[in-house]
């Protein structure tokens, strides 16, 4: 029987197997731990890799994002499974913060934000596309300490856990259905109409004014051949048997709270 004074000795750089290809190495220039939360440029460059011979199966990649306050705290409301968009080119974005909305937030900006002259600043699909870009669906909260800011931790690729904002036209969502997110022009109406923010506030709009508005569309629905652009999300993967109140999920594209509240759903993305 070995003794225990031969266990010991100098650690080695962690190989399982030194003959290719079932060789495992780790860095050999593995850092010291961070002395306090990591900042963003840390985390985007990792100490420590390592290599397996076997194929990735149903890997998930993430991505770290600090999100700059609202001036009405909107980023607060922001939960696990919410599409996230980012500002493009925001002159404020200093110290890799940028202006993040989720679905509710941005349809709040689509159909209040104003340029110089008081005219809608959305007016066009390109105007839309020139300051938003589609980002990924929120994992989790990544807690800094601060009220003002948040780090969130972002899926861009792979398994995800979404809300489930889709319903089909008949049926059931059913597993490897494609999920989309597409911009709808929504026509002025002759009267007032009085909208919830992501609060849930409601804020009247003018008669007669159209707007822009972000929803979640399949193929099957009629808002599909209405959208002016649209995205992918991804596809279902695991999904139940129950099915949504439309008055839910109507609710879900302007109040942040009501979409919280939606059951969450597995989709593949980027895939």
């Amino acid at each position: 029987m070995a003794s225990i004074a031969s266990l010991s000795g100098t650690p080695t750089l962690g190989n399982v197997n030194s003959a290719p290809p079932f060789s495992f190495k780790s860095s050999s220039a593995v850092r010291g731990d961070y002395g306090s939360k990591p900042a963003v440029s840390a985390l985007q460059n990792p100490t420590l890799h390592n290599n397996v011979p076997e194929s990735m199966v149903n890997s998930t990649a993430r991505s770290p994002l600090f999100v700059r306050p609202f001036h009405r705290g909107f980023e607060k409301g922001y939960s696990e499974g919410d599409l996230l968009f980012v500002k493009r080119g925001d002159e404020r974005a200093v110290g890799q913060h940028h202006v993040v909305a989720n679905l509710c937030v941005l349809n709040y900006l689509l159909r209040t934000e104003t340029n110089s002259n008081k005219q809608l600043k959305y007016s066009s699909i390109r105007a839309i596309q020139e300051d938003w870009n589609y980002f990924g669906i929120l994992n989790n909260d990544m807690d800094t300490g601060s009220k003002w800011q948040r780090l969130l931790n972002v899926n861009v690729r792979g398994r995800s856990r979404v809300a489930r904002l889709w319903q089909p036209v008949r049926g059931n969502l059913r597993r490897g259905d494609v999920l989309w997110i597409g911009f709808v022009f929504r026509e002025g109406k002759d009267k007032i109409q009085a909208i919830p923010d992501p609060s849930g506030v409601r804020h009247p709009i003018d008669r007669g004014v159209g707007f822009f508005e972000a929803v979640p569309l399949m193929d099957c629905c009629p808002d599909f051949k209405k959208a002016v652009f649209k995205l992918p999300v991804g596809i279902v993967s695991q999904v139940t048997l129950k099915k949504p109140h439309p008055s839910s999920l109507a609710g879900a594209l302007h109040v942040s709270e009501t979409s919280k509240l939606l059951e969450r759903i597995e989709v593949l993305m980027r895939i």
